[in-house]
């Protein structure tokens, strides 16, 4: 234990120059993004966007479709303009699912499993 505060430094450093966050320290890891992993994360982000804006679609497609005719007359300016809400919430709402449909399938991969990828990784 004598030898332990002889072999602790003290110096401390002073910042930098014009103190403050360099602009190089805010540019992000372009290697990580380009690499495997990364490019798995922001897939998983993408399907996890995807499906949350499918949800919120739906409700809006329910939540339309519902009040089209319980507060217009067939036929006026608001019901065809709530109606075309709704027809658009739902066409929004599939397109939103169908992407994160194939955003699970890649981020999955083509037909395959643990199993399979392990023994074609080892052998092939």
């Amino acid at each position: 234990m004598a030898e332990f505060p002889a072999k602790v430094s003290t110096r401390t450093s002073s910042p930098a120059q014009g103190a403050g966050a360099s602009v190089s320290a805010l540019r992000p890891d372009l290697g990580f993004v380009r690499s495997s992993l990364g490019a798995l994360m922001l897939l998983q982000l993408l399907m996890i966007f995807n499906v949350g804006a499918t949800v919120l679609y739906i409700t809006a497609f329910i939540t339309c479709s519902a009040v089209v005719d319980l507060t217009s007359l067939k036929g006026t300016r608001p019901y065809n303009q709530r109606a075309a809400a709704s027809f658009f919430a739902c066409l929004v709402m599939i397109a939103y699912g169908a992407s994160a449909f194939f955003s699970f399938q890649a981020w999955r991969g083509v037909g395959s499993n643990a199993a399979t990828s392990q023994m074609a990784g080892g052998y092939a």
